[in-house]
């Protein structure tokens, strides 16, 4: 009995791709993922002590996991701090996933809550909330994060941050 004449093939043939593609996949890499920094807009004052902080990003990497807000007295201590878990994160889950290319926007909020309702002339793809109290004439700094896994030594950082994105001072 010949298996490709007989229509045996057509119904093993959806089975055995998936198995040949998984095994034909040579194209990887075990070096940690890089994202990509965020490209700040601007940044608004829309209440009291609570600002609205416009970006641009594209986050496209399967285990994105958010943004962390750094400030400082000068634009090199919210570039660069002396420790990364000094950071303000955005309070998860995200409201939305930034992977289109548009113009999206963090509240940086002093207080605890849900998301605010955009008003007037506010971006409406807000993105999340940053519990963190700034003060006119403070340097701020996005930076994205990812979830990595090395699968060398089966080991997973939880975060691994990408460089810094432009800075911004608070009006």
């Amino acid at each position: 009995m010949n298996l490709f004449l007989s229509g045996r093939m057509f119904r093993f043939f959806p089975f055995l791709l998936p198995i040949l593609f998984l095994f034909s996949c040579y194209n990887y890499s075990s070096n940690r993922i890089v994202t990509t920094p965020p490209t700040l807009v601007g940044i608004t004052l829309i209440g009291t002590g609570v600002y609205e902080l416009r970006l641009r990003a594209g986050n496209p990497e399967a285990f994105f996991s958010g943004y962390t807000l750094y400030s400082g007295n000068t634009a090199d201590a919210s570039r660069n701090p002396s420790d990364f878990s000094s950071g303000k994160e955005c309070e998860l889950p995200l409201n939305m996933l930034p992977n289109q290319p548009r113009e999206y926007s963090i509240e940086v909020n002093p207080t605890d809550g849900p998301l605010a309702v955009p008003g007037p002339g506010e971006n409406t793809n807000r993105v999340c909330k940053i519990i963190a109290t700034l003060n006119s004439g403070d340097y701020v700094t996005l930076r994205s994060s990812v979830i990595s896994l090395d699968l060398n030594s089966g080991t997973k950082d939880i975060y691994v941050f990408s460089m810094p994105s432009n800075t911004l001072q608070v009006p």
